[in-house]
């Protein structure tokens, strides 16, 4: 069938590109290997940039410390901190160093079998990372906890926990529970279609019964209904639940959700502790004023230390956060005024028994193993995996080295080295040519010397207003 093209401008449509020989073929590969921009964006359809690929075996003390720190275990007498602080040690603004790479690939680890392996076998854990929105959209509490809500949701711990509810409710025979995959029970427990399919009555039975549970555990019966009717799929408790809340609301119920009914929806379904891994603390302490500099940490520690809520009751929420040494500069203050650095200090010699250090890589022992990771990725053939073709060693030593022993920098610096070869017909990759690419293209940083003022409080908040 021939697809006729309209003459009318305003019907016109995109048309598929010609297809070409792909360029990196030669090389053994499918796609250029590395990222541009060398930025890790969670849910991306590109697995360059989603965080799919990930090195672990260059942060191996770094994720043993992310044990010890926040997991349980029945092994280990000492039991996991409320609070814990990831320090990014590459400069003093911290980039590219891998820290969110890092973190989603713990979060991945966790969720794959909710703690089995990492526990051994002894809790059931979720973990949820969190993005905070930069332009001073997180600097206070409130804004804080509705991204915890909504990241929580979004990394499908709402929806485990509803469907383990379903599970428990006696409502689905076993039989039915008998084909679900214990790994990825959404197709099916997630799926109010295939449910009836199986008999099961969704709406007048199996829903009722999840929401007299929650109800059961204290939570509030409105959120009670709204996570049995919706909250087995992310997308319509988002929609039908969470952004129908004013921000009124999350002013003034925000923390009672997160911190009383959501703890009491997982321990209901059997959870024993929920990990926040926060990133780019960055975006929620610079934006601040002083004035919003205390009320934030307080409320820190009120929700997760000592407040009268179901999470602080329970010990349920881990906490990491990402910073580095000119946050730590900032928050320093306001941080001992509220007496957390009695429950997590972020300065001082006891430090380190609450931090997880992440230095820059050294490049004679990383760089071939990291390269590597994104080569094989994309290798045409299996038995080319495990080669650098077409770099050699000392190219990507170099790269590593010219970078800092930051891969965020040195991963665009390959990707130009690879669309080069690509161009010019180069058979191979040096040292040489490294160099000359990372000479004309050295990238403007801000001055480290550059100091962030704290900001001055307002005379009026008017967004408190209404």
């Amino acid at each position: 069938m021939t697809t006729t093209v309209s003459s009318n401008p305003l019907l016109r449509r995109s048309q598929a590109a010609p297809v070409e020989e792909k360029p990196y073929a030669r090389f053994g590969l499918t796609h250029n290997p590395f990222p541009d921009p060398p930025t890790i964006a969670p849910g991306s359809d590109d697995p360059r940039r989603s965080g799919e690929i990930y090195c672990a075996e260059l942060r191996v003390s770094e994720q043993a410390d992310f044990e010890r720190l926040l997991i349980p275990h029945a092994e280990r007498s000492e039991e996991p901190r409320p609070m814990a602080v990831l320090m990014d040690l590459a400069t003093r603004r911290g980039r590219g160093i891998g820290k969110t790479a890092f973190l989603i690939h713990q979060q991945r680890r966790i969720m794959s079998d909710l703690g089995d392996q990492l526990t051994g076998g002894m809790y059931v854990l979720l973990s949820a990372h969190i993005m905070p929105e930069g332009g001073g959209r997180t600097r206070k509490f409130w804004q804080f906890t509705r991204l915890i809500t909504h990241s929580l949701n979004n990394w499908l711990c709402i929806a485990w926990a509803v469907w383990r509810l379903r599970a428990f409710s006696e409502r689905i025979c076993e039989e039915v529970l008998a084909q679900i995959d214990p790994r990825d029970p959404g197709p099916t427990l997630g799926n109010d279609q295939w449910l009836a399919q199986q008999d099961v009555n969704v709406m007048f039975d199996l829903n009722p019964a999840v929401e007299r549970i929650l109800i059961q555990a204290g939570m509030r019966e409105e959120v009670a209904r709204s996570l049995a009717y919706d909250g087995h799929t992310p997308d319509a408790w988002r929609q039908r639940y969470l952004n129908q809340q004013s921000d009124y609301r999350w002013r003034n119920e925000g923390g009672r959700l997160v911190f009383d009914d959501l703890v009491r929806l997982f321990q209901a379904a059997g959870f024993n502790r929920a990990l926040l891994l926060v990133d780019d603390v960055e975006k929620i302490v610079v934006p601040q004023n002083r004035q919003e500099r205390v009320a934030f940490v307080d409320d820190l520690r009120r929700f997760f230390v000592d407040g009268p809520f179901q999470s602080v009751y329970a010990r349920f929420y881990g906490l990491l956060l990402t910073i580095h040494p000119q946050i730590q500069q900032l928050w320093t203050p306001y941080w001992k005024a509220a007496g957390l650095d009695r429950v997590c200090p972020i300065s001082g010699g006891a430090v380190q028994e609450y931090t997880i250090d992440f230095h820059p890589l050294e490049a004679r022992e990383a760089a071939v193993p990291l390269v590597m990771t994104y080569l094989d990725y994309f290798r045409t053939a299996d038995d080319q995996k495990g080669q650098l073709c077409p770099f050699d060693q000392e190219s990507v030593v170099e790269a590593l080295r010219l970078s800092g022993g930051v891969p965020g920098p040195m991963l665009p610096l390959l990707r130009l080295a690879m669309d080069r070869a690509v161009r010019e017909g180069w058979e191979t990759i040096s040292d040489d040519q490294i160099r000359a690419i990372y000479e004309s293209t050295i990238p403007i940083e801000p001055s480290d010397e550059e100091e962030w003022e704290p900001l001055l409080p307002t005379q009026v908040d008017l967004s408190e207003r209404g």
